[in-house]
């Protein structure tokens, strides 16, 4: 049988705080980067890898849409799309988030077409 006494305040922001912890800003990859000590290597894994984690979510969006019976849930979940695979013809400033991170990995000197086929993401993440 589990204890249902409330948590004090004091229990409840321990707890919040625990679970902070395992948040990506945390982590020791996403510190050292934030610090600068990665090579440039290192940060264009990471973003090729982060591209190709970005592409995944508007697939992933539209799998939950298309069994959602809720209209109005619907109409909102669509933005997500919307944010990440753009809205429009790109000339008219409908790019998406996707298109951001293809400038990013450009910005860090990566190739378009080789953030786009996929060819530079690592197996299981590991940067190099």
């Amino acid at each position: 049988m589990s204890d249902h006494t409330p948590w004090s305040r004091e229990a409840f922001e321990a707890k919040l705080r625990e679970r902070g912890r395992g948040y990506h800003i945390n982590h020791p990859f996403h510190i050292l980067m934030y610090e600068g000590s990665l090579t440039k290597a290192q940060i264009q894994c990471w973003v090729a890898n982060r591209y190709y984690y970005q592409i995944a979510i508007p697939i992933k969006d539209a799998a939950i849409l298309s069994n959602c019976p809720d209209r109005e849930v619907r109409r909102d979940w669509i933005q997500r799309i919307f944010d990440h695979d753009g809205s429009g013809h790109i000339n008219e400033g409908g790019e998406g988030g996707i298109e951001a991170w293809i400038h990013l990995g450009e910005a860090v000197g990566l190739k378009r077409d080789d953030i786009t086929s996929l060819k530079l993401v690592s197996p299981g993440g590991k940067p190099p």
